[in-house]
């Protein structure tokens, strides 16, 4: 039982090699998706620490998708300090910091949904976020066979959709091999 209380605070750059580590651990163990060195330095900013007693427990990120979209990302926690509060501290502070940039609503893909809905989170269809999809899934190794769950929390129920900007298409090609025709001579 974790006795200590679980302290938040924003990534640094000493905390890559340990963000690195816990999330392709987890990856390995088919938990969540793995990251690369780039994909985390290039968004460290995004990035909360988890300490218990200043050990690193945990990290999560706020990746802002759209002007009312913002996804929790990357939340993991050592298996030593999991059911203790550290992701759901975690999470937490990335709510706190979405309602100080005026981000009415989060979303999560997760392989633990039960995790999420204790936070107030509800299941959605992946089609529900066209942001993300033409963002990011994509460009996913499980892109057309994903098995991750879609969850959603709205902080602010009043906030308008936005309509400044346009939204991305819903339906897009997928890339195409084409064969190469042999030149005649």
């Amino acid at each position: 039982m974790i006795s200590s209380d679980v302290t938040v605070r924003t990534a640094t750059a000493s905390d890559v090699d340990r963000i690195l580590g816990l999330v392709n651990e987890l990856a390995v163990k088919q938990i969540m998706l793995p990251r690369s060195p780039a994909s985390v330095i290039e968004n460290l900013r995004d990035f909360l620490i988890a300490e218990v007693d200043g050990t690193f427990a945990g990290c999560g990120a706020l990746a802002i998708t759209w002007t009312d979209l913002a996804e929790v990302r990357s939340l993991a926690v050592h298996p030593d300090y999991q059911k203790h509060g550290v992701g759901r501290a975690i999470v937490e502070a990335l709510i706190t910091e979405a309602k100080r940039l005026e981000i009415p609503r989060l979303f999560a893909f997760t392989y633990v949904p039960g995790f999420f809905e204790k936070l107030a989170f509800a299941q959605a269809e992946h089609e529900q976020l066209p942001h993300k999809v033409f963002n990011d899934c994509m460009h996913c190794p499980k892109f057309l066979a994903c098995d991750e769950i879609a969850m959603t929390r709205v902080l602010d129920p009043d906030a308008k959709t936005p309509t400044l900007l346009g939204m991305p298409q819903r339906s897009f090609p997928l890339p195409q091999r084409t064969k190469k025709v042999a030149a005649k001579q």
